[in-house]
């Protein structure tokens, strides 16, 4: 690195090239996305079938006062915080996690998660322009447009629901990412509004037997698989070596396991 104009700049070579863009890895935030569960019996399948399954999941945008509270979308979320900083994101997510480089998930579409503040003039913008939609007669790519940003925004904070109990968060904290899958192409609904929002559950049912949804990876697509415990080392790593992947890329993978209560103490 060195320094331009006061600006910290990385030189050329550091770029990475792929087919179409060349990508310049982060300073400040982690080359990294991070996906977490609360329970390793969510993590096993997802290492089991080298996919994890989207779900859909209720997003309060009353914020956005367009005349709806809650929605729900198919997504994965990701978070690219520091090791050193990810305490906190862990103990309210979970301790189960696998991450890829942050170049993986950029060539796979996910995208970082635009945080609103309510009283800007983005949001204002936004609302009539959703209002102006909803009146039109017919479908154009503006309302396709604004409902593919909607699934993009969030608040800059506000409350989420979290084991039975009302919790205030400050959003920004999550450093969001979020994989959106096109599942129309399944006959699964795009967006479900807080009147359908009952019937969820059978959706995420269908979205896990819907392959063509899943986001998909290779062994060598992992950068990190992380556990809570030592004691779970074993359970992952026999899931594993029953993927019959070779013995050199096994072992490759297995030694990609972090083990949280083990490596915070160093961070």
């Amino acid at each position: 690195m060195n320094q331009e104009n006061n600006k910290i700049v990385c030189p050329v070579d550091e770029a990475i090239e792929s087919n179409q863009h060349s990508y310049t890895p982060p300073i400040q935030s982690a080359d990294t996305l991070f996906h977490f569960v609360d329970k390793l019996e969510y993590l096993l399948p997802v290492i089991e079938q080298f996919a994890i399954v989207p779900r859909y999941c209720i997003e309060d945008i009353d914020y956005l006062q367009i005349g709806m509270n809650k929605i729900a979308y198919p997504m994965l979320c990701f978070c690219d915080i520091n090791l050193h900083k990810m305490q906190e994101h862990i103990s309210f997510y979970g301790g189960y996690g696998i991450a890829f480089s942050k170049k993986w998930g950029i060539d796979k579409g996910i995208q970082p998660v635009q945080y609103i503040n309510p009283k800007s003039i983005l949001k204002e913008d936004f609302r009539k322009a959703f209002q102006d939609s909803l009146n039109a007669k017919t479908e154009d790519s503006a309302q396709n447009f604004l409902l593919s940003q909607m699934f993009y925004l969030k608040a800059i904070d506000g409350t989420m629901e979290r084991d039975g109990e009302s919790v205030q968060k400050n959003f920004t904290d999550e450093c969001e990412w979020r994989f959106i899958p096109d599942v129309k192409s399944v006959k699964l609904p795009q967006a479900i509004t807080e009147e359908e929002i009952f019937s969820k559950n059978t959706w995420n049912g269908a979205l896990t037997v819907s392959g063509e949804c899943w986001l998909k990876f290779d062994a060598d697509d992992v950068k990190y698989i992380i556990l809570n415990s030592e004691d779970e080392f074993e359970k992952v790593a026999e899931v594993i070596k029953k993927k019959r992947l070779g013995a050199s890329k096994c072992d490759k993978l297995i030694s990609k396991i972090l083990i949280w209560s083990e490596v915070r103490r160093d961070l």
